[in-house]
């Protein structure tokens, strides 16, 4: 049995986000990010188009990009900021117990809520979190530093052995 707490925070979902963009919604996201990157370049060079010209009209051109790029770098922040606004303020603190069988119990102040190993479609880390993803829209997030009975590398271990998935490591979150 491992026992892991959980703050549930704005760098928590974050990187949450991170994951689910980098693992489950990685097909869904690329053609999008591809269509930003070419507005970038598209506004960057009808800025300069503008400017060579002595037209006026650049500096628009140059606020939609930086809009755009504001958009691409802070994307998983943003996410991250608009599911934690979801989740009441009694269900950020989560205790997790994962046990040997076939279930793990994720416990708040609002409810315990019991989950199989088997509905679990990714499972992910990062440097501070690991992340058990159930589908495109649910995850669920766990601190490295907060387990109190067990630790990370057993954690890896159970989770690898219950779902037969290997862990995703995504780099920055």
């Amino acid at each position: 049995m491992l026992i892991n707490e959980t703050a549930i925070d704005q760098k928590a979902m974050t990187s949450l986000a991170r994951m689910s963009r980098k693992s489950l919604r990685q097909g869904r996201s690329r053609p999008v990010r591809a269509l930003a990157w070419f507005i970038v370049a598209l506004e960057l060079f009808l800025t300069y188009a503008y400017i060579q010209g002595g037209a006026s009209g650049w500096l628009v051109n140059a606020l939609l990009a930086a809009f755009m790029l504001g958009c691409l770098f802070g994307e998983d922040r943003v996410n991250g900021l608009v599911a934690l606004r979801q989740i009441p303020p009694n269900s950020r603190e989560v205790n997790a117990t994962f046990r040997k069988d076939s279930c793990y119990v994720h416990r708040t102040q609002a409810a315990e809520s019991w989950y199989p190993y088997a509905g679990i479609q990714a499972f992910c880390e990062t440097e501070d979190y690991f992340a058990l993803l159930l589908n495109r829209r649910h995850g669920q997030i766990y601190d490295k530093k907060g387990f109190t009975w067990g630790t990370p590398e057993e954690f890896r271990e159970l989770i690898q052995q219950k779902t037969g998935l290997k862990v995703q490591f995504i780099k920055g979150g």
